[in-house]
């Protein structure tokens, strides 16, 4: 019937061609051929346009599935690894999308499928900065004000899936983060890659990776503290055995390898291995490939930097092999966590020494009375998250056990127990939030410490020149944090807060505020940087985030 319609259609074509052009002549074959090719021509653009349709609708379901935030995922913009789209082996070269916050910038493929890809790089970034006053409680200070980029840190992050590729479930990752100083003159500190940088692999068994990394205890509580990277943050005692600066729980490790389990039924194990690398049999070397002493940041405390650790060479808590676990439970607002740390062969041999004190007797640390020994960690935690009658109440706490081993009781200040409560009720866009963190006393101390005559408004105060004044061991050690705050989000991903805090160091200790994350810390020292324990540090801190 078609072929009847199409050869009286061309029949009348051709009549009246022939009436209008009796010059141009054509025959009833050649009129239906002509008709032939052209339905062949639109049946094609119909298959071609049918295709096209197909690949859009591809590229655009995964872009919006991945606006949910993946367990474990790194903090910023939740969006991580969006358009990576399924397709067939490719035999052109590996395409590769660009996106910020998983939205694709622009694509390297070549020819005419650029909506296809299997490569997904993401730019992620957080910034932090604020203004703080802050009283550290010293003889010879007062109270200053400060500026300070905090944990501000802007990263790259990639991925390709290799379902494609007849691997379901697999993926290739890889992470480079680096701190950014905002504030601060940039040092070693802020080199691309000194934050969480890795390669790893996902598949459905999980994921195991190879390069730095905040370690699993550390992690696995991170999100307890409201006050993270303020001079209220939680590690002022938390995970700090002796005050330093620096809290040696809750650490970035080098040169590790780890494994994160998949999440079942709420549950996820992540475990940890750093080799130490060191050709010193006490430690006290760079860890191969490494400058900078091992367990210190760069140009921190016990780093070797000049003026920052004795100059023998890294002993003032550099260690050996790292291993640390964790297993945390989320579900139904319920978190759960236990988490593990092991530091082997951590050397304190910088702490025996023979101080004289200004009663005219000495402090005398034997060697091996601290010397070289295991240090571990082991902590659980508790959270649960319910609506009340005005929005919603976080709750959250932890109990921290710190041990040294084979240490003289008298000049042990690595081992005790700690605490640490926080809430935070929600209210619309506000968030209130408190905390509270507690050190027990340690068994002992090497140290000394000066006498703190802390200056009455008009009244001189002649300063001890920096002479040790009592043993430490001979005082308590415990101490106290206290923070309040308030948090204003104007959107997921911008917010302005204002923390207080307040430390109370006993007579023997020397805990310091803002140590892990703030741009600086508060600490009880003397112009001359000796130790001033017993010191009640204050500060006020208000500033604005933002993730991308």
């Amino acid at each position: 019937m078609r072929k009847a319609f199409l050869l009286g259609t061309g029949f009348a074509a051709l009549c009246a061609t022939t009436i209008s052009h009796p010059l141009k002549a054509a025959t009833i074959d050649d009129v239906v051929a002509r008709l032939d090719a052209l339905e062949r021509s639109n049946a094609k653009l119909a298959k071609e346009n049918a295709q096209l349709r197909e690949r859009v609708n591809h590229i655009s379901e995964p872009r919006t599935a991945a606006t949910a935030v993946a367990p474990g995922s790194p903090k910023g913009n939740p969006v991580l690894h969006a358009a990576v789209a399924p397709s067939p082996a490719p035999a052109a070269p590996e395409h590769t999308v660009v996106s910020i916050g998983g939205a694709p910038l622009y694509s390297k493929a070549p020819g005419s499928n650029p909506f296809i890809d299997n490569t997904t790089v993401t730019l992620y970034g957080h910034v932090d900065l604020s203004g703080d006053i802050f009283n550290p409680g010293v003889y010879d200070q007062g109270t200053k004000f400060g500026v300070a980029s905090n944990l501000t840190y802007f990263g790259i992050r990639a991925r390709h899936n290799l379902d494609p590729y007849g691997y379901p479930g697999w993926a290739a990752i890889a992470q480079f983060e680096s701190l950014v100083e905002v504030a601060a003159v940039p040092t070693e500190r802020a080199a691309f890659g000194t934050r969480d940088s890795f390669l790893g692999m996902e598949s459905p068994w999980g994921t195991i990776k190879a390069g730095k990394a905040d370690t699993p205890y550390k992690k696995a509580t991170a999100k307890f503290d409201p006050f993270s990277a303020t001079l209220g943050d939680y590690n002022s005692i938390m995970g700090n055995t002796g005050g330093d600066l620096r809290a040696e729980f809750d650490w970035r490790a080098a040169h590790a390898i780890w494994y994160e389990s998949p999440v079942w039924n709420g549950f996820q194990a992540t475990i940890m291995v750093s080799p130490g690398q060191n050709t010193a049999k006490d430690n006290s070397d760079y860890a191969l490939g490494d400058f900078n002493c091992p367990a210190t940041s760069s140009r921190g405390s016990g780093s070797g930097f000049p003026l920052t650790s004795a100059p023998e060479g890294c002993t003032d808590g550099s260690y050996g092999n790292l291993y640390s676990a964790s297993l945390t439970y989320n579900k139904s607002g319920f978190t759960g966590v236990a988490a593990y740390e092991f530091h082997e062969g951590t050397n304190r041999t910088g702490d025996e020494a023979v101080t004289p004190l200004s009663n005219g007797g000495v402090l005398t640390v034997p060697t091996g009375a601290v010397g070289i020994a295991n240090e571990w960690a082991a902590k659980v935690g508790a959270g649960y998250k319910f609506n009340d009658m005005i929005g919603s109440l976080q709750l959250y706490g932890i109990y921290e056990i710190m041990r040294r081993e084979h240490t003289v009781a008298a000049f042990n200040e690595r081992s005790r127990d700690g605490y640490f409560l926080s809430a935070t009720q929600s209210v619309e866009k506000w968030d209130l939030s408190a905390s509270w963190a507690h050190a027990n006393a340690s068994p002992g101390s090497p140290g000394t410490g000066v006498l703190n005559a802390y200056p009455t408004p008009g009244v001189a105060v002649s300063a001890p020149a920096g002479a040790a004044d009592f043993a430490l061991n001979t005082v308590d050690s415990s101490a106290d944090q206290y923070a309040v705050g308030v948090k204003y989000h104007f959107s997921p991903f911008v917010s302005w807060y204002m923390v207080g805090s307040y430390l109370r160091n006993g007579p023997g200790a020397h805990y310091c505020l803002g140590v892990s994350g703030h741009g600086y810390g508060v600490c009880g020292r003397d112009a001359n940087n000796n130790v001033i324990a017993g010191n009640k540090a204050e500060a006020v801190t208000t500033g604005m985030t933002f993730d991308f």
